[in-house]
């Protein structure tokens, strides 16, 4: 029962769909766990209430009572009379997971100023980082991991070394978080692959691998499946599709890791970028199980882009489309498609969307200035500075034009 309670409280974190919760729910209700152990109610009701009220107010209903105190604290959490850290996590987590970061942040901020018994422990600093990342505010997380290092008892926690590696990636700081990573005093597997996916995630292929290499055969550490995942991604947008190849060889061969979906579509989207459409289609007729919209998309998108009119047949886009399931799909095929001239299958995109009842969200940029965040829609002209936000856009045009 202790490795299902844990292993339950886990799982519930990382959720962000009812389809997923749903079973935990009843797993929950089943072993008694709901019923009996406020931190399991806590989370379940923290992370239903985001989804959907009727399964929370059902989580209510099946909780001892300290659970259904902390879910009444997550539907009127400004009347709760006695927060505790464990609610204030729960909840800047979920925002965070939930894409509702600036909330997240701003509940944070409330907790570090009230004079309640609800002092920061390292989860609550790791859920804050979460916030930040997905905002991309570096200001942001330099300010969390300021505070981090002044409220916190032992600031050397793994998970929050972790947590600032990802975090000062995200935002766009690979020096940060390097420097992260060699003031780490502990580096389990989790920060170098945290390192590694940070290295990816900046282009910097070469010395992503190099650190693989380091990490396996000089520290002796046991990558998992997630590090070939950071790792073959990071193969795949420097070029190294040779390097890229052999690690996934050597995924079962070696290290005894069964290649999973994740794995597969990062080879297919490696052969795809180096121009090897053919053996990212025997790539994908290998494949075990039934290919998802992922590895779909990225061997149709290495066919056009790569005119590979041939390999390109109807039933590979009949079968990548079948597979899709978000708009974003759509709208990079109906681009590729544009991209190439072949006008009349952007019209048959089009009409797949609209039989789906799918639209296209419109893009927006982040812009942090001054440690304030400033969201900008395609076309936005809501800002009290729009007129000279333009004319700057204009200047700078201009001065590319001229510099050819």
């Amino acid at each position: 029962m202790p490795n299902l309670r844990t292993n339950l409280i886990s799982v519930i974190s990382t959720c962000t769909s009812l389809r997923h919760l749903k079973p935990l729910l009843s797993l929950a209700v089943t072993s008694g766990l709901l019923r009996r152990d406020p931190f399991v109610s806590g989370r379940l009701v923290a992370a239903l209430s985001f989804l959907s009220l009727p399964l929370s107010l059902l989580a209510f209903s099946s909780a001892a009572s300290p659970s259904a105190f902390a879910f009444t604290s997550l539907i009127l959490f400004d009347e709760m009379p006695d927060r505790t850290v464990v609610t204030y996590n729960a909840v800047v987590s979920r925002f965070a997971i939930t894409g509702s970061e600036l909330p997240g942040l701003s509940l944070f901020a409330d907790m570090l100023a009230s004079q309640e018994r609800s002092k920061p422990n390292a989860d609550t600093f790791v859920a804050a980082l979460s916030c930040c990342a997905g905002l991309g505010s570096l200001a942001h997380g330099r300010t969390v991991h300021a505070l981090a290092a002044c409220l916190l008892d032992s600031p050397q926690n793994a998970e929050l070394g972790t947590k600032l590696i990802h975090m000062y990636a995200k935002c766009g700081s690979l020096a940060a978080a390097r420097q992260v990573f060699s003031l780490m005093e502990t580096k389990d597997a989790s920060a170098w692959t945290a390192m590694i996916a940070a290295l990816a995630m900046h282009s910097r292929g070469e010395d992503a691998v190099q650190m693989f290499d380091e990490m396996v055969k000089t520290k002796g550490m046991s990558p998992d499946s997630v590090t070939f995942t950071c790792v073959l991604h990071a193969c795949s947008h420097s070029g190294l599709a040779e390097k890229g190849s052999e690690l996934f060889d050597e995924m079962k061969r070696v290290y005894g890791i069964e290649p999973r979906m994740e794995h597969y579509g990062a080879v297919v989207d490696l052969l795809g970028r180096a121009g090897l459409v053919a053996e990212a289609k025997k790539v994908v007729e290998s494949m075990p199980f039934e290919p998802n919209r992922v590895v779909w998309g990225s061997l149709l998108h290495a066919c056009l882009v790569n005119g590979e009119s041939k390999v390109t047949d109807q039933e590979l886009e009949k079968r990548a489309f079948t597979a899709a399931e978000g708009v974003g799909f759509f709208v990079g095929v109906s681009n590729m498609y544009a991209k190439s001239g072949r006008w009349d299958e952007v019209e048959k995109v089009r009409e797949r969307m609209a039989e789906r009842g799918m639209k296209k969200e419109k893009g927006f940029s982040l812009v942090e200035v001054n440690g304030k965040v400033f969201k900008f829609l395609v076309g936005d002209v809501r800002h009290p500075l729009t007129l000279e936000i333009y004319q700057m856009l204009d200047w700078i045009y201009g001065g590319m034009i001229s510099e050819g």
